[in-house]
């Protein structure tokens, strides 16, 4: 499985499998009203370009954002802005629907974007990713341009330590606070999970932790902190793996307290570790449902011949939830080779939508997509089984980031052709 957080290029080669509409629209198929075929594609370099998050306005337009010039002499933070029927939105990025940003001469990468209830846009991700890279954020107006009200100039970047910091995670509190989640890298055997928050002018929150940042340090090896949310209440959980590197790393789930201490209340320390498989588990997202439980989503088994997509749910204490699947855990096989979720969401109705990676190491390296029931079976409406797969080249393609529209369709964005001349941002929409 892909681990975006540690390998910024990958080169694999897939075959074709040809993608059609189906006669009669069905769950799951792609929605021809999204760029004729269900599919966009955007080229913003020659160079590699990457799609890794994805969001809905409320308005249905649909921000990715990623990187471009993956590889070239200069990557950027990278935000381009579709309309509802797929085409780049003219009102964004002075007229052409794309918005660079530029942190240091170093590889910069966004890996999470969020919209704020004011319709401003926020992407996160680590700046100078392959030196001394540090946590970066930005804020956007709703035409695209810097908010100065942001860091003074729309950016903002946090030296954490000397060593490789990355932000991987970020979530909105309703307050306009910003809370991200990455890994620290206080040494080089003993990476840490680091959990920083920002007031919304983009200064570090002095009443989180003492001075805006928290760390916590599961095993005495590389913990990696991955995926963010925030509850109701306010109290702020995390997902990350437990050990990354080591022959057994597993997920791990903490909480806080909107002061950032340790909250007692899930898994009594604020900690808890699911161990999946004996192999590698590592959890890339998290989703917070409307009462509250929390939906961990990534791989199982990685480094083992058959990796697989993994969620687990906990309830708001932090125990697993025997309603989801009898013990709290699902694990789905889509292919015989390397599958994993990279991103999760809840759709209007409850179900759970994982997205990622599909036939990594076999023919064909694909997007996939699974719909589960709220109970954790597959949804059979959704591509038949509740399981769909595209593939765009003959190259490697993969889904990074999903998100749900106010209907239910299903957005992934991605990347099409890794290992091809042009890698580029890739859109899909499923139908509901």
């Amino acid at each position: 499985m892909y681990r975006r957080a540690a390998f910024p290029f990958i080169t694999v080669l897939a075959l074709v499998l040809a993608t059609a509409p189906a006669a009669r629209a069905a769950p799951g198929d792609l929605d021809p009203t999204f760029g004729g075929d269900g599919v966009v594609r955007t080229d913003l370099t020659p160079a590699e370009d990457d799609g890794f998050a994805v969001a809905i306005q409320p308005d249905g337009k649909i921000v990715v954002a990623g990187v471009k010039g993956n590889g070239g002499p200069n990557p950027r933070f990278a935000i381009v802005r579709y309309e509802t029927d797929g085409s780049l939105d003219p009102s964004f990025g002075g007229g052409d629907g794309k918005v660079s940003i530029d942190f240091t001469p170093g590889f910069d990468e966004v890996f999470i974007v969020r919209i704020q209830a004011n319709g401003k846009i926020v992407v996160a991700g680590p700046a100078a990713y392959s030196g001394n890279s540090r946590f970066a954020l930005a804020r956007l107006t709703s035409d695209g341009s810097l908010d100065p009200t942001f860091g003074g100039d729309g950016k903002v970047m946090t030296d954490i330590t000397p060593s490789y910091d990355v932000l991987n995670g970020m979530a909105l509190q309703p307050n306009g606070k910003i809370v991200v989640v990455g890994s620290v890298s206080a040494g080089p055997d003993n990476g840490k999970i680091g959990v920083l928050r920002y007031r919304s002018d983009g200064s570090l929150d002095p009443a989180f932790g003492g001075d805006g940042m928290v760390f916590a340090d599961p095993t005495p090896t590389y913990d990696d902190g991955l995926a963010i949310g925030v509850e109701a209440d306010g109290q702020i959980v995390v997902a990350g793996g437990a050990g990354f590197d080591g022959p057994n790393e597993r997920f791990v789930a903490l909480a806080y307290r909107p002061n950032g201490s340790p909250d007692p209340t899930f898994g009594g320390d604020g900690k808890v570790v699911t161990d999946l498989t004996p192999k590698a588990d590592v959890p890339f997202a998290l989703a917070i449902q409307d009462d509250g439980k929390i939906v961990v989503a990534g791989g199982a088994a990685q480094g083992g011949p058959d990796p697989k997509f993994a969620l687990v749910r906990y309830e708001r204490d932090g125990s697993l939830d025997p309603s989801f699947k009898g013990d709290g855990t699902v694990i789905t096989n889509f292919t015989p080779y390397d599958d994993g979720a990279y991103s999760v969401a809840i759709d209007p109705d409850g179900r759970i939508v994982a997205a990622g990676l599909a036939g990594n190491g076999g023919p064909r390296a694909r997007f996939g997509a699974i719909r589960y029931l709220a109970g954790g079976a597959l949804d059979p409406t959704f591509g038949g089984e509740g399981k769909v797969s595209t593939d765009l080249t003959p190259h490697f393609d993969s889904a990074w980031g999903v998100a749900v529209q106010a209907d239910g369709s299903v957005v992934c964005s991605g990347t099409a052709g890794l290992g091809g001349s042009n890698p580029s941002f890739a859109v899909l929409r499923y139908q509901p």
